[in-house]
């Protein structure tokens, strides 16, 4: 076994959803001033590059991701499910009805749209696509064992469709009887390079910041 990364590096070129304002790095001592060591300061907005969103986000008394353990960050039956999506578009519940034999073994379905090429590009940004309120509940309907979402894409929400993407994070954060446990959301992943059944576990690590109600995150996938 080996791992690979499936999360993005931030840096002044991490695209961005809407009005989030861009990562700032500044250096706070360098050596080469005279300082003893070389340190920095960092201004970042917690939904910047591959990041997880929890409850907290859309539900103002759900959990934060501080508030999970990392053994529920560790995905021990992740699924890729490939399902092309063009600009501006949603994923709809007949794009994975016909790949769904597998979902009740799954803990986590990684949605690889192909969006991911695009990442240097403003289309990535401003046109990705997203996941219809209609998805998420038919995967919390039919599968409550699922417990996480990701997506390569820069949000679930669609930019060109932002009504339905805060439905469908509503939809991912509430609790119902039947539903199982809100959804997490894993949103930019890098989903590039990976083979359609290589990966065997998935280790989440956000950043451990208290009262933040989501994180950037570095991602492990563990292959073959």
């Amino acid at each position: 076994m080996k791992y690979i990364l499936l999360s993005y590096t931030i840096n002044k070129h991490t695209p961005l959803y809407g009005n989030t304002p861009s990562p700032e790095i500044s250096a706070h001592s360098r050596i080469v001033d005279g300082d003893s060591s070389n340190t920095c300061t960092l201004f970042i907005h917690n939904h910047t590059g591959t990041h997880i969103d929890a409850p907290k986000h859309f539900i103002d008394n759900g959990k934060s991701i501080f508030e999970y353990s990392l053994e529920y960050l560790v995905f021990k039956n992740p699924l890729l499910v490939d399902c092309p999506k063009n600009d501006a578009t949603l994923i709809m519940p007949e794009d994975l009805q016909k790949k769904s034999h597998a979902f009740q073994n799954s803990d986590c379905l990684l949605l690889r749209t192909g969006f991911g090429q695009f990442r240097n590009e403003e289309r990535y940004r401003t046109h990705n696509p997203g996941i219809a309120p209609d998805t998420i509940l038919w995967i919390r309907t039919n599968y409550p064992n699922v417990r996480c979402i990701g997506i390569d894409a820069i949000s679930i929400s669609s930019f060109q469709n932002r009504d339905a993407g805060r439905a469908a994070h509503k939809m991912a954060f509430m609790v119902r009887e039947n539903f199982g446990e809100p959804l997490l959301l894993i949103e930019d992943m890098n989903l590039n390079a990976l083979s359609s059944n290589e990966i065997k576990h998935m280790i989440v690590i956000p950043w451990q910041v208290e009262d933040v109600d989501s994180a950037p995150c570095s991602i492990l996938g563990e292959i073959e």
